[in-house]
């Protein structure tokens, strides 16, 4: 994890904290039958690094219903935007502000 640790130092430095960031599961098909998929637990090990590191918007992916698909206010840490793979649920947003605590959000909104 040290690795992925300097990674998100390094986007915090020179991107910025409100970078998003992606770990996704690795699951064997075709040529890779041999190999084991990504245990659940180093891609939530790896999520609490990016997120200690100062990483604002840290994201799992390829793991169907875990909370690490949704994107969480950094300021009040509620649910501002519920996902299920490629389906959006919930969005709490006003005006790309967090709905709850007012929390400007980057992205595009209109």
């Amino acid at each position: 994890m040290s690795t992925i640790k300097e990674m998100c130092l390094w986007i915090k430095k020179e991107l910025g904290p409100d970078t998003p960031i992606h770990f996704s599961r690795f699951f064997p098909l075709y040529k890779l039958k041999t190999l084991p998929p990504t245990p659940v637990s180093t891609l939530e090990k790896a999520r609490e690094v990016a997120y200690s590191a100062g990483l604002e918007y840290v994201y799992i992916g390829n793991i169907p219903g875990h909370e690490g698909e949704n994107t969480f206010c950094p300021k009040c840490k509620k649910m501002i935007i519920q996902r299920r793979g490629y389906m959006m649920g919930e969005i709490n947003l006003k005006a790309g502000k967090c709905r709850y605590c007012g929390k400007p959000i980057p992205g595009i909104w209109t």
